[in-house]
């Protein structure tokens, strides 16, 4: 035999959370219960949450499509501690991940990683700003050119510093950037 124990309320609090039902089941035949919440969150207060952060974007777009981290994580084929960490800034994930976020999100990975506000001022700076707008991780810059990964790593963290030559060209090229 079932038992259902069903409990409905609202509940109103400085965070708009709006408690709608508890549910408890105790599976027949189990020793053990399943504790269902389900609550909406004021769609004014959404709008309100910050965006300083890459995990504070996340964690706004994630709510306001309403998922949970689980079903936010199911989607994008990682993790839900992985979500977590991202959100409390924790993790900085890799851009693949930005990238499957954004998809989800339906909204630019731009947008995500705030990368418009990256300075241009150095071949590192501009690589990796061009890079990251284009979804690609170093790795994958790396093949197109036909040159090693820390060739790139190293223009991007300032080891190298030179402005031209064929290297910085090929890279400039795959990237769609016109110097100036």
């Amino acid at each position: 035999m079932t038992n259902i124990f069903l409990f409905a309320a609202a509940y109103n609090c400085k965070s708009g959370l709006h408690l709608h039902s508890i549910r408890m089941d105790k599976h027949a035949g189990t020793k053990h219960k399943t504790i269902t919440f389900t609550w909406d969150i004021d769609e004014n207060l959404i709008q309100e949450l910050p965006e300083e952060t890459l995990g504070e974007r996340v964690l706004k777009c994630r709510k306001s499509m309403k998922l949970n981290m689980k079903e936010l994580a199911k989607l994008c084929n990682i993790s839900p501690f992985t979500i977590k960490n991202i959100e409390s800034g924790l993790t900085y994930p890799n851009i693949s991940t930005v990238k499957k976020l954004s998809e989800v999100f339906d909204v630019s990975i731009e947008y995500l990683m705030q990368i418009n506000d990256l300075p241009e001022d150095t071949p590192g700076q501009i690589i990796k700003k061009y890079r990251l707008l284009k979804g690609l991780s170093q790795h994958d810059l790396a093949r197109l050119c036909n040159i090693h990964q820390s060739t790139i790593k190293d223009y991007e963290d300032g080891s190298i510093k030179c402005f031209k030559g064929p290297t910085v060209e090929a890279m400039y090229k795959v990237l769609d950037y016109t110097p100036k």
